[in-house]
């Protein structure tokens, strides 16, 4: 005994595809907090480095 197929129907979205619209995701993970140095600490001052190249020392051999 076999079982009769039924007639395939075209798909009505196949030409003009109905897309819901989206809604904006909201974000998964909270924003970045951008790192502060805590209050009360002053960084040490900043020092240039020299313009000048320091002399090399050669040993004689």
């Amino acid at each position: 005994m076999s079982i009769p197929t039924p007639p395939e129907t075209p798909d009505p979205n196949l030409d003009e595809p109905t897309v819901p619209p989206s809604q904006p995701t909201p974000p998964t993970e909270p924003a970045p907090v951008p790192e502060q140095e805590p209050p009360g600490t002053n960084p040490p001052p900043r020092e240039e480095p020299p313009t000048v190249q320091p002399p090399e020392i050669v040993t004689p051999e």
